[in-house]
Parts: structure tokens; C-alpha cells; sequence
């Protein structure tokens, strides 16, 4: 006796196949950094909110927040792979040269002495990338919610 599929099953079928390559997309399709090496200087815990606005400066947090500060070092080449941080970040680019690419495929070059300057901010969902063709020293302040984590991995972007 033969057994015909039932329009319940082949839905079944259609949805379970349709999980596994999502998932292996998913997972194919990180980006990892290249060519970077980090140094956490200090982890801590913002217990409190804060709401700071003096001389033209204002910060403020909602709750406890988590704050790190570290060094990052791009090779020759080196990039951040793309991602994005909860919060926002400040970095200080010590030496070299940064190319800072969002995911509309925009970039800006930052470094001591470049027109754009030696610093930067991150914040927001969309993906970026950091990127230097002659090597560069970061140094990176983070400040996130509490728990949030530092840095969220973004699928690649592909830019012309």
C-alpha cells in the first residue's frame, strides 16, 4: 500500500527544511575579526544611573551600566569584522589609521593629524567595520547596559 504525503506533512517538511538552511546561513555567514589583538585594561559596574551635563558634556545612563576600557592593536590589513556594539563606545586611535565602514557602505578615515580627526564614537544597531591598511593602536572605552555584553556579531556587509 502506498502512503501519500499529506498537505499537513509536506508542511512540516517544507518548515523543518527552511529552519536548518536559515541556520546554516546563519551560521556560515559570520565575520570575524583579522589581524586584531586586544588588551582589557578594566571591566566594572556602573551601579547607579548617572546624569552628567557640564561644560557643553552630557552623559547619562538610565540604570546600572557596564563600563570597560582596553587597547586594541590592527595589524597591517587588520579588521574588526562587522558588528556593533549595545551602548556606545568612544575610541582614540593612539597611531595609524582607521577606516570606520557603516552598512550603507560610507566610511571615514580617522587618525592623528587626518581630517576627520583621532576619535570616534559607535553607537546603534548597525553594523560596522574598523578597518587599517597600515596598522593602528586603539584605545577603546565601552559603556554598555548591564549585562548587555560588549559587542554583538553582525552579518558581513557587502560594499563595492
Amino acid at each position: 500500500m502506498r502512503v501519500l504525503p499529506t498537505r499537513k506533512s509536506k508542511w512540516l517538511a517544507a518548515t523543518i527544511g527552511v529552519l536548518l538552511v536559515g541556520t546554516a546561513a546563519g551560521v556560515a555567514v559570520a565575520s570575524p575579526p583579522s589581524g586584531l589583538t586586544s588588551t582589557i585594561f578594566v571591566t566594572a559596574d556602573l551601579e547607579q544611573a548617572v546624569h552628567l551635563n557640564s561644560d557643553k558634556v552630557k552623559f547619562q545612563t538610565k540604570g546600572p551600566t557596564d563600563v570597560r576600557v582596553q587597547r586594541i592593536d590592527l595589524a597591517a590589513g587588520g579588521y574588526s569584522g562587522w558588528h556593533h556594539h549595545p551602548g556606545m563606545v568612544i575610541v582614540a586611535i593612539q597611531s595609524g589609521a582607521v577606516t570606520f565602514t557603516h552598512a550603507d557602505c560610507s566610511s571615514v578615515t580617522y587618525g592623528p593629524g587626518l581630517p576627520a580627526g583621532s576619535v570616534f564614537v559607535e553607537s546603534g544597531d548597525e553594523p560596522v567595520q574598523a578597518s587599517s591598511a597600515t596598522g593602528a593602536t586603539l584605545y577603546v572605552t565601552y559603556v554598555a547596559p548591564d549585562g548587555a555584553g560588549f559587542r554583538v556579531e553582525d552579518d558581513p556587509v557587502t560594499c563595492p
